[in-house]
């Protein structure tokens, strides 16, 4: 398994995002989510790489988009 510790930055309302091991795995999306399955899509595609675990490093500056909730209260 390989492992990418990845740094999240924001730009322009996007995530962007860029793997600390390896300089060529980077994109962008918008969500933490969409970070997640892009970075590994980049691994399969570049290198080949299936078996990957993704670990986002996010600093305190990028503030994540809070999800939507619904309320499911019956009255």
């Amino acid at each position: 398994m390989t492992v990418y510790h990845v740094i999240v930055e924001r730009e322009d309302g996007w995530y962007v995002a860029r793997a600390l091991e390896d300089a060529s795995v980077f994109t962008q999306g918008q969500s933490l989510d969409e970070i997640t399955e892009n970075i590994r899509e980049v691994a399969d595609l570049l290198h080949g790489k299936r078996d990957v675990q993704v670990e986002l490093i996010i600093p305190p500056a990028v503030k994540p988009k809070r999800r939507k909730t619904t309320s499911s209260r019956s009255r």
